[in-house]
């Protein structure tokens, strides 16, 4: 094992672990106690595995110019963000060294440790803004490169009280933030009937993961007003100009051709100016056409003369 010098101090017991096509270091595995200074802070990258919790991943890879790019803690640390002190267990960074993400716990899930006891770990942090004030326990949060928070990633179990607009609901998963602190999106916990330009729709994405807080199903513009949805439920009957009558509608669709068990397409709607873009690709000018909003199997539809059953 080595001593290797990087731009923010020593790695004792150290190993280059990878490197870029170009030869340039990409990691390091760490095996013994070294201090970095980095965020004006003293920082001691993993290197102690002996409970079998922490992810045996290289604690320091770094960028082709050797800036940081992240390191794995080797035990939970005050660090100083734009929004407050954080305990945390791994930093991510942009290449010029703003903070990227922080994630409060970085423990790794098997037969011995499982997400419950991950959960167990986590400490509940308040948050204040315009939209919500809540407490929750965090898995991880993003900020911009300005280091205004961009979004947070709540635990699967968490629930969070959203009031958007007079409607107040719960929220999962996470919710994204503008720089102005101002709502981007968030994932409802349930289905919530959202008025739109084409009429009242239950907004909720059946097939949303919690795999971070970036992107929601629900998206508003930085005024306040909607931008997206996803809905499982509605359908939509077009009556155009002509009189020719079209339906977007959620299906359900067999995953394995002998399942039985039915998955959801749902639909995408996106509001620009006088328009709905229904799923990316079907365009439609509020002001020319005519929007009718049914539930999925309540009943049947009567599209161009046929009778259809959805």
């Amino acid at each position: 094992m080595n001593k290797i010098k990087t731009k923010y101090g020593i790695l004792n017991g150290a190993i280059i672990a990878s490197l870029y096509s170009t030869g340039e270091p990409e990691a390091y595995r760490i095996e013994e106690e070294s201090e970095l200074e980095i965020l004006d802070t003293k920082l001691v990258p993993l290197y102690d595995f002996q409970n079998g919790r922490r992810k045996e991943f290289p604690a320091l890879k770094v960028y082709k110019n050797g800036n940081i790019k992240s390191l794995a803690l080797n035990n939970s640390t005050s660090i100083n963000t734009s929004i407050g002190n954080y305990d945390v267990e791994k930093i991510t960074f942009y290449e010029d060294g703003q903070i990227n993400r922080i994630f409060f716990l970085d423990g790794k899930l098997s037969g011995y440790w499982t997400e419950d006891d991950e959960y167990n770990l986590s400490q509940a942090y308040n948050f204040d803004f315009k939209f919500s004030k809540f407490e929750a326990k965090i898995i991880s949060m993003h900020f911009y490169k300005t280091q205004e928070i961009k979004s947070i990633t709540l635990w699967p179990k968490e629930r969070i009280k959203l009031n958007i607009g007079g409607d107040n609901f719960l929220g999962r998963i996470g919710i994204s933030l503008y720089k102005s602190g101002e709502l981007e999106s968030c994932e409802p916990f349930r289905p919530i009937k959202i008025n739109t330009p084409i009429g009242a729709i239950e907004a909720y994405d059946i097939n949303a993961l919690g795999i971070h807080g970036d992107s929601n199903s629900l998206k508003f513009n930085e005024n306040g007003t909607l931008k997206a949805l996803i809905t499982s439920a509605n359908t939509i009957t077009i009556t155009n100009k002509d009189g020719e009558r079209i339906l977007h509608a959620p299906k359900k669709i067999r995953l394995y051709s002998n399942s039985e068990i039915l998955d959801t397409i749902t639909l995408k709607l996106e509001f620009i100016k006088n328009k709905v873009i229904i799923d990316e690709q079907f365009e439609y000018r509020l002001e020319e056409n005519k929007f009718e909003i049914g539930y999925l199997g309540e009943k049947k539809f009567t599209l161009n003369g046929d009778i259809t059953n959805i």
